[in-house]
């Protein structure tokens, strides 16, 4: 296996969704099932605002909707009612999305020689839980998610590594943003991202490298394996 551009680094941080798990689709329409009952352009307004901040929490897009989309004041039942209607979808969905392609092979090369991280917009102890089901957690050594932002999960994995180069791998604006913030080289996964045609610009502009998924680092060799 050739990791190429991954031997420079000590630290690799992955984003979780569209990166690990090919489930972006099935999450924006979890955000649109989790407030059925109202007008379906409501209802695809915010579907498409979750496209283009995917990342940011649920935590924070839930709020968003009374004020931005539903012209409601913020009402703590409904919002908490939102919040367990899309993490009972997300549980489903966990179960049945596919892990893209040559992840696993990549993240056993990987940990034998680095430290590997999640941080992402999705849920902490969710993802924690999935990624044991999903046989995955043996190759971290940290998960970290919401209602932290996924500035303070990077931050928190580099607060005891100043020495130690890192990159961050992430599909959409919100990790090219974190890692510009903490001075980390970014790699940009496009092949699941559910942006904007500008923000995908953006953050192919923005990239020290682009791939369409993980098979982008297998030799011949293992691809054939």
């Amino acid at each position: 296996m050739d990791l190429g551009i991954l031997n420079n680094y000590d630290i690799i941080i992955f984003d979780c969704d569209g990166v690990i798990f090919d489930i972006n689709n099935l999450k924006c329409e979890a955000f649109g099932k989790a407030i059925e009952g109202y007008q379906s352009n409501i209802v695809e307004g915010f579907v498409e605002h979750c496209k283009n901040t995917f990342g940011v929490s649920r935590y924070i897009k839930f709020k968003e909707f009374f004020k931005d989309f539903a012209n409601e004041q913020f009402q703590e039942d409904k919002y908490n009612k939102f919040l367990k209607n899309y993490a009972n979808l997300c549980k489903e969905n966990y179960k049945i999305a596919n892990i893209t392609p040559y992840t696993e092979n990549l993240l056993l090369e990987l940990s034998r020689n680095k430290k590997l991280y999640i941080a992402s917009g999705s849920d902490e102890e969710e993802l924690k839980e999935v990624f044991v089901n999903r046989n995955l957690s043996k190759h971290f050594s940290g998960i970290f998610g919401s209602p932290k932002t996924k500035l303070e999960c990077a931050s928190k994995i580099l607060d005891n590594s100043s020495k130690r180069k890192a990159v961050f791998i992430g599909d959409a604006i919100t990790d090219m943003k974190t890692a510009r913030e903490l001075d980390l080289d970014f790699i940009y996964m496009s092949r699941y991202t559910v942006q904007s045609e500008e923000q995908d610009l953006i953050c192919q502009k923005e990239a020290k490298k682009v791939i369409g998924t993980f098979e982008d680092f297998m030799t011949t060799k293992d691809r054939i394996q």
